[in-house]
């Protein structure tokens, strides 16, 4: 029969248990629970955290173990479809196909769920979020017919996915830069909270026609000998920066000026092919010119208190707390980091759009200037067909990179999140087709039993697990 709802003090959770121990008490085979329920969704990432009425349509079923398939889709509840559901009548799949027949997004929640990244623009380039949830944008999960927000499958289920009480997924998402130098550079930046790893899986010839790129990470050890103590180091640093900040601002306001002309927000990001368009405009009055050459020694002499440090495919930065860092243009990673949004910026050599000031002082006044080399993985195992190493051991959560031409299972305490980097990953009891592959993550729900998978084409895949 189908259950309804409407009591949303009682957790879908629950009811979803509830049904799967009828189901098992159960002596007919082949027969399903289907549910119907109400929940609220608080969208916690928007301002003034509005709250969404949902309808949840859940069909559950054993399979050959009598482990329970949990299906279904989440809308937004009104009362046309409200009505249109409490007529429907009892036999199985009647759910499925009233979500077929209405074009909404239907999915196997019960198993690794594929993941919709959004495309956030960025100065220097995007960023692809598969697992962010901010105003900004969120991620979405693939379902047959759309796909489904993550933030509402996260209320639907968080127990059964193997979230912590404070229901914060690892984020998972790619920094793109663009290959321009300057304008690809990112940020010079730190946290307080936050700790990152990033896995380089592309440089770009263009960029960098030997193949290997740069990031900017602490501070230069050979400058920092030219000074009696790092508090010196400090003064004169912060006084490079203010220096070429003045400039900056200044160049940023002409550069405004032109958004202006062209219809754009003071604070939008900008194609880099018009970017530059408008910089050799500016460049042609002999002020402006001096301008841009002054702007260009400054930032040199500001970098040059910096660490560069090479990179190539593969290669693995670990960014501790309070480790300034600014990827370079045309490296494009795979990162993993804590879900919390906090820095300070120290510099940049652009406009800084989502906010109107730098925090060098503040950030020296905290900074780590112990930082010296990159970390290299830890291996943990390795035979013909597999290599596993610990990519980074943060507090907080452990990402893993595996190379597999064979199987391997998946265990986890808690959910997993699964990035694909190279080759083809395959999870039979998904039943995808062909497998996942480079680009493409995934959220694999807790499991006693694990997930068997394997490689091909020399699989290369990173599994991050919360602590």
């Amino acid at each position: 029969m189908i259950h309804y709802c409407t009591d949303k003090t009682i957790t879908a959770e629950l009811l979803i248990e509830q049904s799967i121990q009828r189901l098992r008490a159960a002596t007919n085979a082949g027969h399903q629970e289907q549910l119907i329920f109400h929940f609220t969704h608080t969208q916690h990432y928007l301002p003034e955290q509005p709250r969404l009425d949902l309808l949840a349509l859940i069909q559950i079923a054993l399979d050959h173990n009598s482990e329970p398939v949990i299906e279904g889709c989440i809308t937004i509840c009104n009362p046309e479809r409200l009505e249109q559901v409490q007529l429907l009548t009892d036999s199985n799949g009647v759910l499925k196909r009233y979500s077929q027949q209405h074009s909404l997004p239907w999915l196997v929640m019960s198993e690794p769920w594929l993941l919709a990244p959004v495309h956030i623009p960025k100065p220097w380039g995007q960023e692809i979020w598969y697992t962010g949830i901010e105003s900004r944008g969120q991620a979405e999960v693939v379902g047959d017919g759309g796909n489904v927000p993550l933030p509402w499958l996260l209320e639907l289920m968080p127990r059964m996915l193997g979230l912590k009480e404070d229901r914060q997924l690892i984020l998972l998402k790619v920094l793109d830069p663009l290959a321009e130098e300057v304008y690809g550079d990112l940020y010079f930046e730190l946290h307080q909270e936050k700790q990152e790893v990033y896995v380089v899986t592309h440089i770009d010839q263009q960029a960098w026609p030997e193949g290997t790129g740069a990031i900017q990470l602490g501070f230069a050890e050979q400058k920092r000998q030219l000074f009696r103590d790092d508090q010196e180091f400090k003064r004169a640093y912060l006084s490079a920066v203010k220096e070429y900040e003045q400039v900056r601002r200044e160049l940023d306001k002409k550069l405004d000026d032109k958004k202006h002309q062209a219809g754009f927000e003071p604070c939008q990001a900008v194609d880099v092919t018009l970017l530059i368009s408008w910089i050799n405009e500016l460049s042609q009055p002999i002020e402006n010119k001096e301008l841009l050459l002054k702007e260009n020694a400054l930032r040199e002499a500001m970098n040059s208190f910096i660490a560069q440090h090479p990179l190539i495919v593969g290669d693995v930065v670990t960014v501790p707390k309070l480790v300034p860092h600014a990827l370079q243009h045309g490296v494009r990673v795979v990162e993993f980091q804590t879900p919390v949004y906090e820095r300070k910026i120290l510099s940049f050599a652009q406009k800084v759009l989502t906010q109107d000031h730098w925090n060098t002082e503040e950030a020296l006044g905290v900074v780590d200037m112990d930082f010296s080399t990159l970390q290299s993985p830890e291996l943990l195992d390795a035979s013909e067909n597999m290599t596993v190493e610990r990519v980074v051991n943060f507090d907080d959560f452990e990402v893993r990179r595996i190379r597999l031409d064979g199987e391997y299972l998946l265990v986890g305490d808690d959910y997993l999140v699964v990035m694909v980097v190279q080759g083809h990953l395959n999870l039979p009891s998904v039943g995808s087709k062909g497998g996942y592959r480079p680009g493409q993550a995934l959220i694999v729900p807790r499991s006693e039993r694990g997930w068997l998978v394997s490689g091909s084409d020399s699989c290369i895949f990173l599994v991050a697990s919360a602590r």
